[in-house]
């Protein structure tokens, strides 16, 4: 298993980037509170409307680590009152970063 830091950013649309403020802190709490993944961060732009998710996922492969951080953000959004459904319409993925760090054998 591979230990994995994925960074999603995310622009909000018009409607989104006008709640963003008041969305922040319960999307962040959403983030903070998912199992599956570690060192969750949550970052935002409020001038420029996008929102910075950043975790620690430990997958086998890097597309297994990419797969599970969208869905942990999915989640995170849908809990803090933005539908599931058309979630990417409200936050539209603008960069994913995925960076590996190999676990040191013992």
């Amino acid at each position: 298993m591979t230990n994995y830091t994925v960074r999603l950013q995310c622009a909000a649309d018009r409607d989104a980037a006008h709640d963003l403020a008041a969305d922040f802190d319960a999307i962040a709490d959403a983030l903070f509170e998912l199992g599956g993944v570690h060192d969750q961060d949550l970052d935002a732009d409020l001038t420029e409307g996008t929102v910075i998710f950043t975790m620690g996922v430990v997958a086998d492969r890097e597309s297994v680590a990419l797969d599970r951080a969208l869905g942990v953000v999915r989640t995170a959004l849908h809990a803090a009152g933005r539908g599931t459904p058309g979630w990417e319409r409200h936050y539209r993925l603008l960069r994913q970063e995925v960076e590996e760090h190999p676990v040191a054998a013992r």
